[in-house]
Protein backbone atom coordinates (compact mmCIF):
# COMPACT_ATOMS: atom_id res chain seq x y z
CA UNK A 1 0.00 0.00 0.00
CA UNK A 2 1.72 3.20 -1.23
CA UNK A 3 1.56 6.62 0.91
CA UNK A 4 -1.30 8.13 -1.15
CA UNK A 5 -3.77 4.64 -1.19
CA UNK A 6 -7.55 5.59 -0.67
CA UNK A 7 -8.40 2.00 -2.02
CA UNK A 8 -6.47 -1.34 -0.31
CA UNK A 9 -7.74 -4.64 -1.30
CA UNK A 10 -6.35 -7.69 -0.26
CA UNK A 11 -7.66 -11.18 -0.61
CA UNK A 12 -11.14 -10.05 -2.21
CA UNK A 13 -13.09 -13.14 -3.15
CA UNK A 14 -16.89 -13.05 -4.65
CA UNK A 15 -18.86 -15.98 -5.40
CA UNK A 16 -22.47 -16.56 -7.00
CA UNK A 17 -24.90 -19.00 -7.36
CA UNK A 18 -26.45 -19.82 -10.40
CA UNK A 19 -28.35 -23.25 -11.27
CA UNK A 20 -26.65 -25.25 -8.91
CA UNK A 21 -23.10 -24.21 -9.82
CA UNK A 22 -20.78 -21.75 -8.37
CA UNK A 23 -19.65 -19.07 -10.14
CA UNK A 24 -16.25 -16.96 -8.90
CA UNK A 25 -16.61 -13.54 -10.11
CA UNK A 26 -13.69 -12.43 -8.17
CA UNK A 27 -10.80 -14.68 -6.69
CA UNK A 28 -8.02 -13.64 -4.39
CA UNK A 29 -8.04 -10.55 -5.00
CA UNK A 30 -5.37 -7.24 -4.51
CA UNK A 31 -5.12 -3.78 -5.66
CA UNK A 32 -4.37 -0.27 -4.85
CA UNK A 33 -5.99 2.77 -5.70
CA UNK A 34 -4.72 5.83 -4.74
CA UNK A 35 -6.27 8.98 -3.12
CA UNK A 36 -7.20 11.77 -6.24
CA UNK A 37 -6.70 9.15 -8.89
CA UNK A 38 -9.09 8.68 -11.98
CA UNK A 39 -9.30 4.70 -12.97
CA UNK A 40 -10.74 3.00 -15.81
CA UNK A 41 -11.92 -0.40 -14.72
CA UNK A 42 -11.32 -2.86 -18.31
CA UNK A 43 -11.83 -6.67 -19.22
CA UNK A 44 -13.86 -9.05 -20.96
CA UNK A 45 -17.58 -9.39 -20.08
CA UNK A 46 -17.68 -11.65 -16.82
CA UNK A 47 -14.23 -10.60 -15.42
CA UNK A 48 -15.84 -9.10 -12.13
CA UNK A 49 -15.75 -5.15 -13.19
CA UNK A 50 -19.11 -4.29 -11.66
CA UNK A 51 -18.85 -6.60 -9.11
CA UNK A 52 -16.36 -4.76 -7.98
CA UNK A 53 -17.45 -1.55 -8.15
CA UNK A 54 -19.67 -2.69 -6.23
CA UNK A 55 -18.46 -4.18 -3.34
CA UNK A 56 -15.58 -0.90 -3.21
CA UNK A 57 -19.04 1.36 -2.77
CA UNK A 58 -20.51 -0.93 -0.27
CA UNK A 59 -23.86 -2.08 -2.39
CA UNK A 60 -22.12 -5.81 -1.79
CA UNK A 61 -20.54 -7.92 0.38
CA UNK A 62 -17.16 -9.66 -0.55
CA UNK A 63 -17.13 -13.76 0.74
CA UNK A 64 -13.73 -13.27 1.78
CA UNK A 65 -10.85 -10.47 2.28
CA UNK A 66 -10.78 -7.03 3.01
CA UNK A 67 -11.98 -3.82 1.34
CA UNK A 68 -9.83 -0.69 2.99
CA UNK A 69 -11.25 2.61 2.21
CA UNK A 70 -9.92 5.93 3.84
CA UNK A 71 -7.95 3.37 6.42
CA UNK A 72 -12.07 1.92 7.51
CA UNK A 73 -12.26 -1.92 6.37
CA UNK A 74 -15.80 -1.72 4.95
CA UNK A 75 -16.14 -5.41 4.93
CA UNK A 76 -16.50 -5.49 8.41
CA UNK A 77 -19.22 -3.07 8.73
CA UNK A 78 -22.90 -4.04 9.39
CA UNK A 79 -25.65 -2.95 7.22
CA UNK A 80 -26.79 0.25 9.10
CA UNK A 81 -23.06 1.20 9.86
CA UNK A 82 -21.79 0.90 5.91
CA UNK A 83 -25.39 2.75 4.59
CA UNK A 84 -24.04 5.66 6.52
CA UNK A 85 -20.25 5.18 5.55
CA UNK A 86 -21.93 5.09 1.32
CA UNK A 87 -24.47 7.81 1.88
CA UNK A 88 -21.17 10.51 3.29
CA UNK A 89 -18.24 8.84 1.23
CA UNK A 90 -19.24 7.83 -2.02
CA UNK A 91 -21.70 9.29 -5.19
CA UNK A 92 -22.87 6.38 -7.78
CA UNK A 93 -23.33 6.94 -11.07
CA UNK A 94 -24.86 4.41 -13.66
CA UNK A 95 -25.45 3.82 -17.32
CA UNK A 96 -29.10 3.93 -17.41
CA UNK A 97 -29.21 7.88 -15.55
CA UNK A 98 -31.71 6.35 -13.23
CA UNK A 99 -33.69 9.41 -12.91
CA UNK A 100 -37.76 9.67 -11.26
CA UNK A 101 -39.71 11.17 -14.39
CA UNK A 102 -41.88 12.86 -12.23
CA UNK A 103 -39.11 15.02 -10.50
CA UNK A 104 -37.09 18.29 -11.70
CA UNK A 105 -33.47 18.20 -11.90
CA UNK A 106 -33.08 19.71 -8.60
CA UNK A 107 -35.86 17.12 -7.22
CA UNK A 108 -33.55 14.77 -8.46
CA UNK A 109 -30.28 15.86 -7.07
CA UNK A 110 -31.69 16.31 -3.53
CA UNK A 111 -32.91 13.07 -3.53
CA UNK A 112 -29.63 12.19 -1.28
CA UNK A 113 -30.03 14.46 1.08
CA UNK A 114 -33.28 13.48 2.41
CA UNK A 115 -32.04 11.28 4.14
CA UNK A 116 -29.58 14.00 6.23
CA UNK A 117 -30.58 16.40 8.81
CA UNK A 118 -30.12 19.63 6.39
CA UNK A 119 -32.95 21.60 6.34
CA UNK A 120 -35.25 22.03 2.62
CA UNK A 121 -33.27 25.47 2.12
CA UNK A 122 -29.89 23.91 2.49
CA UNK A 123 -30.91 20.90 0.54
CA UNK A 124 -31.58 23.14 -2.18
CA UNK A 125 -28.71 24.92 -1.77
CA UNK A 126 -26.78 22.34 -1.92
CA UNK A 127 -28.75 20.64 -5.09
CA UNK A 128 -27.97 24.06 -6.89
CA UNK A 129 -24.56 23.96 -6.51
CA UNK A 130 -24.44 20.61 -7.70
CA UNK A 131 -25.67 21.90 -11.31
CA UNK A 132 -24.11 24.52 -10.92
CA UNK A 133 -20.73 22.30 -10.92
CA UNK A 134 -22.23 20.57 -14.40
CA UNK A 135 -23.51 23.31 -15.80
CA UNK A 136 -26.95 22.37 -15.42
CA UNK A 137 -28.36 24.99 -13.43
CA UNK A 138 -31.13 27.11 -16.00
CA UNK A 139 -32.52 23.17 -16.63
CA UNK A 140 -33.07 22.76 -12.94
CA UNK A 141 -36.84 22.75 -13.40
CA UNK A 142 -36.55 20.84 -16.06
CA UNK A 143 -37.90 16.89 -16.20
CA UNK A 144 -36.19 14.01 -17.15
CA UNK A 145 -38.10 14.06 -20.69
CA UNK A 146 -37.14 17.42 -21.43
CA UNK A 147 -33.22 16.91 -21.12
CA UNK A 148 -31.14 15.50 -23.46
CA UNK A 149 -29.27 12.15 -22.91
CA UNK A 150 -26.36 13.86 -21.95
CA UNK A 151 -27.87 16.54 -19.70
CA UNK A 152 -29.77 13.79 -17.80
CA UNK A 153 -26.24 11.99 -17.04
CA UNK A 154 -24.86 15.06 -15.78
CA UNK A 155 -27.74 15.50 -13.77
CA UNK A 156 -26.94 11.95 -12.25
CA UNK A 157 -23.61 13.17 -11.57
CA UNK A 158 -24.81 16.18 -9.92
CA UNK A 159 -26.87 13.93 -7.68
CA UNK A 160 -23.83 12.09 -7.02
CA UNK A 161 -21.97 15.11 -6.28
CA UNK A 162 -24.21 16.71 -3.99
CA UNK A 163 -23.38 15.15 -0.46
CA UNK A 164 -19.62 16.36 -1.41
CA UNK A 165 -18.49 12.58 -1.26
CA UNK A 166 -14.57 11.75 -1.65
CA UNK A 167 -15.18 8.73 -3.89
CA UNK A 168 -16.89 8.73 -7.10
CA UNK A 169 -18.20 5.06 -8.92
CA UNK A 170 -19.58 5.15 -12.69
CA UNK A 171 -20.58 1.96 -14.10
CA UNK A 172 -20.55 2.96 -17.90
CA UNK A 173 -21.73 6.41 -17.37
CA UNK A 174 -21.18 6.74 -21.84
CA UNK A 175 -23.22 3.55 -22.85
CA UNK A 176 -26.00 5.04 -23.74
CA UNK A 177 -24.47 8.37 -25.18
CA UNK A 178 -23.78 9.65 -28.69
CA UNK A 179 -19.78 10.36 -28.39
CA UNK A 180 -20.57 14.40 -28.48
CA UNK A 181 -22.45 13.75 -25.23
CA UNK A 182 -19.66 11.19 -23.85
CA UNK A 183 -17.51 13.43 -24.29
CA UNK A 184 -18.86 16.24 -22.50
CA UNK A 185 -19.43 13.57 -19.72
CA UNK A 186 -16.12 12.57 -19.81
CA UNK A 187 -14.48 16.23 -19.21
CA UNK A 188 -17.10 16.65 -16.62
CA UNK A 189 -15.30 13.77 -15.19
CA UNK A 190 -11.73 14.62 -15.51
CA UNK A 191 -12.59 18.29 -14.26
CA UNK A 192 -14.07 16.59 -11.14
CA UNK A 193 -10.62 15.05 -10.40
CA UNK A 194 -8.24 17.67 -11.68
CA UNK A 195 -10.11 20.57 -10.63
CA UNK A 196 -11.93 18.79 -6.81
CA UNK A 197 -9.64 15.98 -6.38
CA UNK A 198 -12.78 13.56 -6.44
CA UNK A 199 -11.37 10.30 -6.62
CA UNK A 200 -13.22 8.26 -9.61
CA UNK A 201 -13.85 4.43 -10.19
CA UNK A 202 -14.58 4.10 -13.79
CA UNK A 203 -16.05 1.12 -15.45
CA UNK A 204 -16.17 1.10 -19.55
CA UNK A 205 -16.07 -1.12 -21.95
CA UNK A 206 -14.96 1.60 -24.43
CA UNK A 207 -11.41 1.99 -25.33
CA UNK A 208 -11.89 5.37 -26.54
CA UNK A 209 -13.09 6.50 -23.03
CA UNK A 210 -10.74 4.88 -20.93
CA UNK A 211 -8.33 7.22 -22.14
CA UNK A 212 -10.21 10.05 -20.77
CA UNK A 213 -8.60 8.18 -16.77
CA UNK A 214 -4.85 8.71 -15.69
CA UNK A 215 -4.84 4.22 -15.43
CA UNK A 216 -6.31 1.49 -16.98
CA UNK A 217 -6.61 -1.24 -14.46
CA UNK A 218 -7.03 -4.35 -16.63
CA UNK A 219 -8.92 -7.14 -15.14
CA UNK A 220 -9.01 -11.01 -16.45
CA UNK A 221 -11.66 -13.32 -16.94
CA UNK A 222 -11.75 -15.66 -13.42
CA UNK A 223 -11.82 -12.32 -11.32
CA UNK A 224 -8.08 -11.89 -11.32
CA UNK A 225 -6.25 -8.71 -11.92
CA UNK A 226 -3.76 -8.21 -15.04
CA UNK A 227 -2.20 -5.22 -15.16
CA UNK A 228 -2.58 -1.57 -14.52
CA UNK A 229 -1.46 0.63 -17.61
CA UNK A 230 -0.96 4.36 -16.05
CA UNK A 231 -1.47 7.30 -18.85
CA UNK A 232 1.14 9.63 -19.62
CA UNK A 233 -1.06 11.76 -21.29
CA UNK A 234 -4.64 11.09 -20.40
CA UNK A 235 -6.98 12.01 -23.54
CA UNK A 236 -8.23 15.77 -22.72
CA UNK A 237 -11.84 16.15 -23.34
CA UNK A 238 -12.18 19.71 -22.48
CA UNK A 239 -12.49 19.38 -18.45
CA UNK A 240 -11.32 23.28 -17.55
CA UNK A 241 -14.82 24.42 -18.88
CA UNK A 242 -18.37 23.49 -18.13
CA UNK A 243 -20.34 21.43 -20.87
CA UNK A 244 -23.17 23.31 -22.42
Amino acid sequence: MTANSMIRLRGVTKSYSRGGETLTVLDRLDLDMDEGGFYALMGPSGSGKTTLLNLIGGLDRCDEGEIGIEGEDIARMDGPELAAWRAEKVGFVFQGFNLIPVLTAQENVELPLLLTNLSRRERREHATLALEMVGLADRRGHRPSQLSGGQEQRVAIARALVSDPHLILADEPTGDLDRKSADDVLGLLQRLNREFKKTILMVTHDHEAAQSARAIVHMEKGGTLGRIEVLAAPTDRGSARSPT
